[in-house]
């Protein structure tokens, strides 16, 4: 059985460095949420956000001066399509005729997409996406200083878009063939609807007139403020997201069907000096002293 959600997750990272939805209509990832990625699903697990009200009070019982209602979240402008394949697999240039499907030569995105035979592949379409971010500044620092996150990953940007298409391939070879075509009618400049040649059930294509869906995120951890080497400096204040690291995958590396793969065998796993990102184990890149170096 084919641990589809993990593997898509898996691949998508790869290949963009960020975080994926399989199925972005039924998780709600907003700028904010924090929690946890579940290990045997690939899933964010949502625990709160940094903007309920309940977060507020573990502020203000840390810190007390901001109110992270005055500092909400940035929406950029829209960016042009993001299309993206795993390894493998890219976008091609549509080759179908011009008359496959009604509306076909007003399609605001097309394009083919090959897979390769005998190898899974993953990817993602979205159409004009729009990254809402945290504002520069203010809430990484303030967020810091709130114990209960921790060991909590974080998610301080999320892309946005009114469609998407996502696929995890089946290892046969298959071709999909795209198109983001206007609705008829006089509500054609404001719905869309997706057309394909293909057949594959899995293949999962959605359109909304607004911006609901959120097919791929970023996430953050807290890096451990270092301890100076001299008993009487401060402890430096963190500053914006200096003090915050990228999330690493807390599963080891997968096979084909997106179950743990046995041939991997890593021989420094027990050595906490080496750094192993797949444990997602917090990297400081400098030392930390000890009582005796500062006598």
């Amino acid at each position: 059985m084919v641990n589809t959600n993990l593997k898509y997750v898996d691949l998508i990272r790869q290949r963009t460095s960020k975080w994926a939805n399989l199925s972005p209509e039924t998780q709600d990832i907003r700028v904010g949420s924090y929690g946890l990625f579940n290990a045997q699903t690939g899933r964010f697990d949502v625990e709160g956000n940094v903007y309920d009200p309940e977060f507020q009070k573990m502020l203000d019982a840390t810190d007390g001066k901001i109110k992270l209602s005055d500092h909400l979240p940035v929406l950029d402008d829209e960016e042009k399509d993001f299309a993206v394949g795993s390894m493998g697999v890219r976008p091609k240039e549509f080759s179908l005729a011009s008359n496959v499907t009604e509306g076909i030569d007003k399609a605001n995105y097309k394009g083919d997409w090959q897979f390769l035979q005998g190898k899974r592949g993953a990817m993602l379409v979205m159409y004009k996406p729009r990254l809402e971010h945290f504002p520069k500044g203010k809430v990484f620092e303030a967020i810091y200083k709130v114990p209960e996150l921790k060991d909590k990953y974080v998610v301080p940007s999320v892309y946005k878009c009114r469609a998407y298409a996502t696929f995890l391939s089946e290892k046969a070879g298959e071709k999909i063939s795209l198109a983001l075509l206007p609705k008829s009618g006089k509500e054609n400049e404001t719905q869309l609807k997706w057309w394909t040649d293909s057949k594959i059930e899995n293949l999962q294509t959605r359109t909304d007139k607004d911006y609901v869906f959120s097919p791929l995120f970023t996430c953050k951890r807290k890096i451990p403020l270092i301890r100076p080497l001299m008993r009487d400096s401060p402890t430096p204040d963190p500053e914006d997201a200096d003090f915050w690291m990228d999330v690493y995958p807390p599963w080891e590396p997968l096979d084909d069907d997106g179950e743990i793969d046995p041939v991997y065998d890593d021989n420094q796993e027990d050595d906490p000096n080496v750094y192993n990102p797949r444990r997602d184990s917090v990297f400081v890149p400098f030392p930390i002293s000890d009582d005796s170096d500062d006598e």
